[in-house]
């Protein structure tokens, strides 16, 4: 019993060794992670910046230490930055072999680029037994245009000394774990090894195991002798013992699996726990029930917070968050963080088919008090989907992709509040899949061309500027609409690099139209890109075009979501020379207030106005106001989708400075527009005959505008 007892002991004691040792590699992966997975590492190693990488990646060595060793392998596996402590340590150079550095591209190979994604191992050095992770530092918004090959890996570990395996040893009760050496461990054999990055066994855990069942022979044997009476006390109190102990154990294994499946920084189950409960029996017995719920939530605008306050002020944003949630979700309900800023809810029961849209709905408006962090004002919003087993099938993994598409759907429409999964949603949500992925090859497979269509002076009818518009014709679904695709493109990050193909192209054509301006739409998930300035300003000057020859063309998205942020960027750009058009003007939350606010030069009235000009009292008073507010604030108007000669005279009676429209010249290609330009001469002019253009009864398009 003794020897049975002693074997289990020695069975837990090294389950919890292990998951201990399994903790601390989850440790370093974690902080592999938080050091690679950043956007401004990525763009300052990219531009060389020395100073930047030291001041905010050496630190996390030289200052706080929360690691003792750390470098950067370029992806042309050379040694490009190193930190080490103690000083006396072996140096990055001597550490990172030409062989290693090879291992370690071997290593992460297999490796997604996305978070989470760190790999670990051992090596041994001459300070000790160095345990590390490895992980790309790789940007966020363009995680699935990068190809990883050419992506810097991150090297971050520190020594298992003889002080931190001993402190994680007494949090088992073990008060010796340490490592040793296997050329001095062949007594140690049963214990766990340690394998380095090359497959070797360098070392092995080795403690002294408790041996409960022996303390109780040497509190039994003795006192035999004694007497029964004498021998039954001590029967006693050595039960007793071994019974506290026992619990002991039970309590330490008990926090150890709460660990594994808890979120560290919320208190909330984590992924790993919301699976185990997604996949559990019970949770697919509600499921084929029709009585189960997945919620999914995701925070908008969270990223901005981590940009303007740091991690740690983002963290704090998560736990109010989390709070705030938990507070109005039911008792019975399982609440998740499975992400960064992803949360996910479980409703089971009878109840739950009924309750969830409440709940859901519920979980939207508990953001709409913002919250205060570290002094600051933040109002986040959230993307919320939900679905509802209907016990025809539905497993516990499909009722989660439901759950996902919903809430996706919620964050692309922008909605107010959740979004319930509904069958209709499929095929939307694989055509726009389907897109997503030949849009990343669009650009390479050279099926992205760019339009041109002239911007006219009203009055004399001559070509000005000329706007940029891109065409997609895909070898797998034709011509695809800009409306159709430029969505999919902003959702899926290809935004981005179809936005610098369009300047690109357009730096190279307008250099054989000098004088003439171009118009350049711009999305605002470009404009939230922090290199975005940066990037046009490179382009414009490999191509020698000066930034004033452009306007950029903006709605006005971004500037009802974020104006503080929008009126810095925009003024970045106009410090440039760029010049700023405010696109579709009337159509949304238009207002004098942004035209004050923001430094727009010219500003376009939509074509749903231009097309009932005219024919409604309304569009004309309207169109006459626009015009009328743009002389009184120095903008140059601009009417877009002039379809017809009475438009255009209308137009030229209310003095508005610049026409564009199918009437006058259609979208044609580069070389198009230079043939035009060769056959118009110096003038310009479209029409040459008709300027000016034959004018209608003047008594009636005065008539016209006051009715």
């Amino acid at each position: 019993m003794a020897y049975r007892q002693n074997d289990q002991a020695a069975e837990q004691t090294r389950t919890m060794v292990m998951g201990g040792v399994d903790a601390m590699h989850t440790r370093v992966q974690g902080l592999a992670n938080d050091y690679s997975w950043w956007e401004e590492a990525y763009d300052a190693y990219g531009r060389s910046d020395k100073e930047w990488i030291e001041a905010n990646i050496g630190t996390g060595i030289i200052d706080t230490q929360i690691a003792d060793f750390l470098a950067i392998i370029s992806p042309e596996h050379e040694l490009m930055y190193g930190w080490w402590t103690p000083a006396d340590a072996p140096n990055s150079e001597t550490v990172m072999s030409p062989k290693l550095i090879e291992k370690i591209e071997e290593l992460i190979r297999t490796a997604p680029i996305e978070n989470n994604a760190a790999r670990s191992s051992y090596v041994q050095t001459s300070a000790g037994t160095l345990l590390f992770a490895v992980s790309r530092i790789a940007p966020v918004s363009k995680v699935d245009t990068v190809d990883p090959k050419n992506l810097p890996v991150l090297v971050m570990g520190f020594y298992l000394s003889n002080q931190r395996l001993s402190e994680l040893g007494r949090s088992f009760l073990i008060n010796d774990l340490r490592l040793e050496r296997e050329d001095a461990a062949h007594s140690a054999k049963d214990f766990p090894e340690i394998r380095d990055i090359y497959g070797n066994v360098i070392g092995r855990f080795v403690w002294t195991p408790p041996t409960p069942g022996f303390a109780v022979l040497r509190n039994v044997v003795a006192p035999i002798a004694g007497g029964l009476l004498v021998f039954c006390l001590i029967a006693m109190w050595t039960v007793l013992r071994a019974r506290r102990l026992a619990l002991s154990q039970a309590l330490s294994e008990h926090q150890a699996i709460t660990a594994a499946r808890t979120d560290s920084l919320t208190g909330l189950t984590n992924r790993y726990g919301f699976n185990e409960l997604s996949d559990s029996d019970q949770f697919g017995e509600a499921c084929a029930k029709a009585e189960a719920a997945i919620i999914y939530l995701d925070v908008n605008g969270f990223k901005s917070v981590n940009d303007s306050i740091g991690h740690q002020g983002g963290d704090e944003l998560v736990g109010l968050l989390a709070e705030r949630l938990s507070m109005i979700l039911p008792p019975d309900a399982r609440f998740a963080r499975v992400g960064g800023d992803e949360f996910a809810v479980a409703l089971t029961g009878r109840s739950a088919p009924a309750a969830v849209a409440g709940v859901a709905s519920a979980m939207v408006h508990a953001l709409d008090q913002p919250f205060s962090v570290a002094g600051f004002q933040f109002q986040v919003t959230a993307a919320v989907g939900y679905a509802v087993s209907d016990g025809q099938d539905v497993t516990p993994a499909e009722l989660l992709r439901r759950a996902d598409l919903a809430m996706y759907q919620a964050k692309n429409a922008a909605e107010r509040d959740a979004v319930p999964y509904h069958s209709g949603l499929e095929t939307g949500a694989l055509h726009r899949k389907r897109l997503g992925i030949a849009l990343r090859g669009a650009i390479e497979g050279d099926e992205l061309s760019v339009a041109y269509q002239p911007i006219v002076r009203a009055s004399d009818l001559a070509i000005v500027s000329v706007e940029a518009l891109v065409r997609w014709d895909s070898k797998e679904f034709g011509r695809v609409s800009p409306a159709e695709f430029i969505p999919v493109a902003e959702e899926t990050g290809a935004i981005h690099d179809i936005g610098k193909f369009v300047f690109q192209r357009a730096c190279q054509d307008m250099i054989e139209w000098p004088g003439l301006k171009m118009s350049i739409n711009v999305s605002p998930a470009q404009l939230r890109d922090p290199s975005f300035a940066n990037d046009l300003g490179a382009i414009a000057r490999r191509h020698d075009v000066v930034p004033n020859r452009f306007k950029l063309e903006l709605t006005e998205g971004l500037l009802v979501r974020n104006p503080t942020i929008a009126k810095r960027k925009l003024a970045r750009l106009k410090s440039m020379g760029f010049g700023l058009s405010l696109d579709d003007f009337g159509t949304g939350f238009s207002s004098i207030g942004y035209l004050r606010q923001f430094p727009f030069d010219w500003l376009k009235i939509d074509k749903s106005f231009i097309s009932e000009l005219g024919t409604n009292p309304t569009a004309n008073a309207l169109i006459q106001s626009m015009i009328a507010l743009g002389d009184a604030m120095d903008i140059a108007v601009v009417a877009e989708g002039i379809e017809t000669v009475e438009q255009l005279q209308l137009l030229r009676l209310l003095q508005c400075e610049y026409v564009q429209g199918f009437h006058l010249a259609k979208p044609m290609s580069a070389a198009e527009i230079t043939t035009l330009l060769a056959d118009l001469g110096d003038s310009r002019r479209l029409f040459p005959d008709l300027a000016p253009p034959p004018m209608l009864d003047k008594e009636r398009l005065i008539n016209l505008v006051r009715t």
